[in-house]
C-alpha cells in the first residue's frame, strides 16, 4: 500500500486535534458571511429542515440554523466526537434549533427526511465525491435543496515578495495531492453535480486582504500546523524546514516587509434541486 493510499484511508487529512478543533471556528471569521450567501442564493428558506454533512464545529449548521429559524431545524453530522460535543455546546448556548449526531457521510441514512442537503469544505475530502453526491441525489426526495461550497488553493497569490507564505499554500496543496484529493474542488463542483444528474447554479467570491490582516496570517499558519503530521509522513517537508512554532511570527514579519495585497482561496458555492 502506498504513502497515498495510507493517506486516504484517514479520510481528514487536517486530524482532529483540540488546536484544529480551534482553526474549525476561525473559519467562521473568514467564510461566515461567503458561506451565508451561497445558502441563500441556494433557496434555503424559513422552517426547511436541512442536513449538514461533515459539520465539524457547527459553523455552518449554525448559518443555516438562522437562516431556516425557530420554524426550522438543522441536524449535522459528523465523524468526530470532539467536533460534534463543540457544536452541540454552541448550539444551546446560542439557542440556536440545531442538533447533531455522530456519522459518516457514507453510513447516513434519512437524507429524504430534509429540504436542503448542504456542506462546507467537505468534497475536498472525498477521494469518491460524485459516488458520494450520487448516494445523496439517490436519498433525497425530489425538490431538495443540495448545495455545496469548496476553494481552489491554486487561486491563493500575493503582490510584493512573499515567498514564505507561497511555500505555506503549496505544502497544503501538496498534502491533497500526495492524498489522492483535489486541491482546486471548487472549480470541480460542477463536474461532480453533473456526473450525478443535477443542473447546478455557481457562484464564486475571493477575500482579499492585506499586510495587516494578521487572522489571516494566523489561520494559515494553524492550517500548516493543523497538517504538520501528513506533511512530514507523504515527505513533502521536515518539521525542521517549516519551524512552526515560529511560522506565524515569520510570516508576519515578511508581511510588513512585502505591504502585500493578498488574495485568499477562491470560495465557490454550487447549487441545484433534485428532480
Amino acid at each position: 500500500m502506498t504513502v497515498g493510499e495510507n493517506a486516504r484511508d484517514q479520510g481528514y487529512v487536517l486530524g482532529h486535534s483540540d488546536r484544529e478543533l480551534e482553526r474549525l471556528e476561525q473559519q467562521a471569521t473568514f467564510f461566515g458571511d461567503m458561506t451565508r450567501d451561497v445558502l441563500v442564493r441556494a433557496g434555503l428558506a424559513p422552517g426547511m429542515q436541512v442536513l449538514d454533512l461533515g459539520c465539524g464545529v457547527g459553523d455552518v449548521s449554525m448559518i443555516a440554523a438562522d437562516i431556516v429559524g425557530a420554524d426550522g431545524a438543522v441536524t449535522g453530522i459528523d465523524i468526530s466526537p470532539d467536533a460534534l460535543a463543540i457544536a452541540e455546546r454552541r448550539a444551546k448556548a446560542s439557542g440556536r434549533a440545531a442538533g447533531f449526531r455522530h456519522s459518516s457521510i457514507d453510513d447516513f441514512e434519512g437524507f429524504d427526511g430534509f429540504d436542503a442537503v448542504v456542506g462546507r469544505f467537505i468534497m475536498v475530502h472525498l477521494p469518491k465525491a460524485r459516488e458520494t453526491l450520487g448516494r445523496v441525489v439517490a436519498g433525497a426526495k425530489p425538490g431538495t435543496i443540495v448545495a455545496f461550497a469548496e476553494l481552489d488553493l491554486s487561486t491563493v497569490s500575493a503582490t510584493g515578495e512573499t515567498p514564505l507564505l507561497n511555500r505555506c499554500v503549496q505544502w497544503i496543496a501538496e498534502v491533497y495531492r500526495r492524498a489522492g484529493l483535489d486541491p482546486n474542488p471548487g472549480t470541480g463542483l460542477f463536474a461532480t453535480f453533473r456526473a450525478v444528474g443535477l443542473k447546478p447554479q455557481m457562484y464564486g467570491m475571493t477575500r482579499i486582504g492585506d499586510g495587516g490582516d494578521v487572522p489571516g496570517f494566523v489561520f494559515l499558519a494553524e492550517s500548516v500546523r493543523s497538517m504538520l503530521p501528513m506533511i512530514e509522513k507523504l515527505g513533502i517537508a521536515s518539521a525542521a524546514e517549516i519551524e512552526v512554532d515560529t511560522l506565524l511570527t515569520r510570516l508576519l514579519a515578511e508581511a510588513r516587509a512585502a505591504d502585500p495585497c493578498v488574495f485568499y482561496p477562491r470560495f465557490i458555492g454550487a447549487w441545484a434541486r433534485v428532480e
